[in-house]
């Protein structure tokens, strides 16, 4: 399973889509969602996603202006609405601008030095640590899916109990080399930018998200945002930079920077979620 395959939909009339192939994640309540190239988007996930049956698209055309479109996206499965999006596309072209500005890029080490996702992976199933053997289960079903994407974190990654700084850092690209259309990289890196921006909530609880002493009972997205300011190419190496201000009424906040390697800011990302978990009862 490849990412373009994940991502490849298929028109059955105008403004009507159907979906080709869906990922659950293991343990997922739903489908894996972020399926759009544009400008910016807001989208509201509503109701799990059923992997075994195609979601339906269904795209309204709100605004053709000459320079900015908009769209209202709904995604449907047996006949019930599961996901919106309210989206916006820029013209080609767009509107120059003489103001032009952006912070500095973090400074962090290349991705070169660092060990992938599955390789720190491989390394905990080794541990004969009883607080990280745990997690083997968890860590054997990750490792079981298919691989698409190079993510190299930055510094800790939040697998135990202790609580860190709510931030975290990764170097992120595609595995595979993707077409030359600048609008599937968008919409990859739309489908990167959900894969760990609401986890960053559990940081400074102390939470991991699979375990037996802290079991989180719910961890899915409610709404979700994306900016994008300037191509780029998303089988070449960013950085997504993430951290949580807010959690708390079953709820968790994050916002995130996605950067090319070469220090620009290419998209800005920002999410809340449910969070739910089980106190674990006392002897």
């Amino acid at each position: 399973m490849s990412l373009q395959q994940l991502l490849e939909i298929q028109e059955i009339d105008q403004d009507l889509f159907s979906s080709k192939m869906l990922f659950k994640p293991p343990g997922g309540r739903g489908v894996f969602g972020g399926q759009y190239k544009v400008h910016s988007l807001h989208s509201y996930f509503l109701l799990p996603g059923d992997n075994t049956r195609p979601i339906i698209y269904s795209v309204l055309r709100i605004r053709d202006g000459k320079t900015y479109c908009s769209r209202l996206v709904t995604a449907k499965q047996r006949g019930r609405i599961i996901f919106s999006m309210a989206l916006r596309l820029m013209l080609d072209g767009g509107f120059g601008s003489v103001l032009n500005f952006q912070i500095q890029m973090p400074t962090v080490p290349p991705p070169e030095s660092l060990k992938s996702t599955e390789d720190r992976f491989r390394e905990l199933l080794k541990s004969d640590d009883p607080s990280i053997q745990k997690y083997h289960n968890a860590i054997r079903a990750r490792l079981a899916q298919p691989v698409t994407l190079d993510m190299r974190q930055v510094g800790h990654k939040n697998l135990g109990l202790d609580a860190k700084d709510p931030k975290q850092m990764m170097w992120i690209k595609s595995i595979e080399k993707l077409p030359d259309n600048i609008q599937f990289h968008h919409c990859v890196a739309a489908y990167i930018s959900d894969l760990e921006l609401l986890n960053t909530t559990l940081i400074p609880h102390g939470l991991a998200r699979w375990g037996e002493h802290r079991k989180l009972t719910m961890l899915a997205s409610l709404d979700h945002a994306v900016w994008f300011y300037q191509d780029f190419r998303a089988d070449e190496w960013m950085l997504y930079e993430m951290e949580t201000s807010r959690s708390g009424e079953g709820r968790g906040f994050a916002s995130g920077r996605i950067w090319s390697r070469d220090g620009k800011l290419i998209a800005s990302t920002a999410q809340e979620g449910v969070v739910r978990y089980t106190v674990p009862s006392k002897l």
